[in-house]
């Protein structure tokens, strides 16, 4: 393979130590627990009628669900002591862009613009890691997956129908989140050279929610929290969960794997919505979306196979810390 070499962080004595091809298979999972949570998510929010409060929500629960597993790991809270000041300003930064600003652009815009615009941008944000990993990360994975990059957006495009999207105020909103939730994964990539993932997956999650709610009781609508029925909790409680996996799912697998193959083959998460769609609501869907589909869905498949046997084949493990 040509360029540099991409050298997998290892875990001593873990399990996933090293293997590349176990970071694409937990990439997998992620586009599939995505899909279902875009799925179920477009259930929940309809529920509420402010999305930023849906989001706090769910976000808190799986914030929650991560600082009990991490309260009742004797090794991981030991390491926390010996972050570095760069470490702790790290994980603020993980926090802050990746588990709370980008939330609430992204549901803002949602609700200014329509699902098939907030898709399409929301779904390019494969191509910015790509291109971040790139320069930051010196990540190398050959001509041949990059053209497998540009199939995959081409076929995304073709089976989220870009051509009903639109151009409108909401678009700034998507823009902004979709950079910052790639930026996220460059500062994750980097964190997790050194510190152990239920560490980042915790502070991304626990202290992006806190932030998410001190916006949501600063702006005035705390008190809508105290008023949310059993169905609505229930509602979060799922996604929360659903939120958990998706979260593990990623960054276990960018402990692995490359950033860029990571989130391309999680950017298939709509093949997989669409086919929840169809099937629970009988939505009869239009030939082009599934030639579309079955683009992006080869395209992923190519990422796979050629990046796992490259990266596989590149990698020399390094020891590194586990803080």
């Amino acid at each position: 393979m040509g360029g540099q070499k991409i050298r997998p962080v290892t875990e001593p004595g873990g399990p996933l130590a090293g293997n590349a091809l176990t970071g694409y298979i937990l990439a997998g999972l992620n586009m599939v627990v995505s899909g279902i949570a875009i799925y179920v998510n477009s259930l929940g929010v309809r529920m509420f009628s402010d999305s930023t409060l849906y989001t706090a929500g769910k976000n808190l629960v799986a914030g929650a669900t991560l600082a009990v597993v991490l309260a009742f790991s004797a090794g991981r809270r030991r390491s926390l002591g010996k972050l570095t000041r760069r470490g702790w300003m790290l994980l603020l930064f993980v926090a802050l862009i990746g588990g709370s600003v980008p939330y609430a652009l992204y549901f803002r815009g949602l609700e200014l613009s329509t699902p098939v615009t907030a898709s399409l941008i929301d779904h390019t944000q494969f191509l910015f890691v790509a291109l971040f990993a790139a320069v930051f990360l010196q990540e190398r994975l050959g001509a041949s997956v990059w053209t497998a990059l540009v199939v995959l957006l081409a076929g995304l495009m073709i089976g989220i129908a870009a051509n009903s999207a639109r151009l409108d105020s909401g678009v700034p909103f998507i823009v902004g989140a979709t950079l910052l939730f790639a930026v996220d994964f460059i500062l994750m990539k980097v964190l997790l050279r050194t510190v152990a993932p239920l560490t980042v997956m915790t502070f991304k999650m626990g202290l992006g929610s806190l932030l998410l709610l001190l916006f949501v009781i600063v702006t005035g609508r705390g008190w809508m929290m105290a008023r949310l029925s059993a169905l609505q909790v229930g509602f979060l409680v799922v996604t929360g969960l659903i939120l958990v996996a998706f979260t593990a799912t990623s960054v276990l697998g960018l402990r692995l794997a490359s950033a860029t193959a990571v989130t391309a083959i999680a950017a298939g998460s709509p093949i997989i919505t669409t086919a929840l769609v169809a099937v629970s609501q009988k939505v009869e869907i239009p030939a082009s979306r599934w030639l579309g589909f079955s683009l992006a869905l080869l395209s992923v498949l190519a990422v796979f196979i050629i990046g796992s046997r490259r990266e596989s084949r590149a990698g020399t493990p390094t020891q590194e810390g586990t803080t």
